[in-house]
């Protein structure tokens, strides 16, 4: 069974917040946990992470936090996952061929479909679906 941990999901917050505010600036782990709604401490260790797999670089000093060392254009949600939960499989079950080839073939195409969407492609998404919500009010 496929499951996305905290850690994958936190890891997801906090790089879309990374590209929602990606001028080249850092933003400071308080920042991004205070707006992603993730407990700071556990935020530290998914950025350590999400640093030493070259997604972030990390700033020291009064105004020092963390960037996106890469464009969101270029940072898959599969990335992202495999560098917090690990390599990410589509197993189908070892049973005699019965005659859904077809089906499991096109849900292991939409399954990676939806894990090669960018952060790019997610923020779109989310604030585009922010705006329709908004004139609901």
């Amino acid at each position: 069974m496929f499951t996305i941990s905290a850690k994958g999901a936190y890891g997801l917050y906090a790089m879309m917040e990374l590209t929602r505010t990606h001028r080249g600036d850092s933003v400071q782990i308080k920042d991004i946990a205070d707006a992603q709604n993730i407990p700071q401490h556990y935020l530290e260790q998914l950025l350590v992470t999400l640093r030493k797999a070259g997604f972030v670089k990390s700033f020291r000093g009064t105004n020092g936090g963390y960037a996106l060392a890469k464009a969101p254009a270029e940072v898959t949600v599969r990335d992202i996952l495999t560098a917090l939960e690990g390599p990410i499989e589509v197993l189908r079950e070892q049973v005699p061929r019965g005659g859904l080839e077809f089906y499991w073939a096109r849900l292991e195409e939409g399954f990676s479909g939806m894990l090669s969407q960018t952060l790019d492609d997610l923020v779109a998404e989310r604030d585009s679906r922010k705006e329709i919500f908004n004139y609901m009010i």
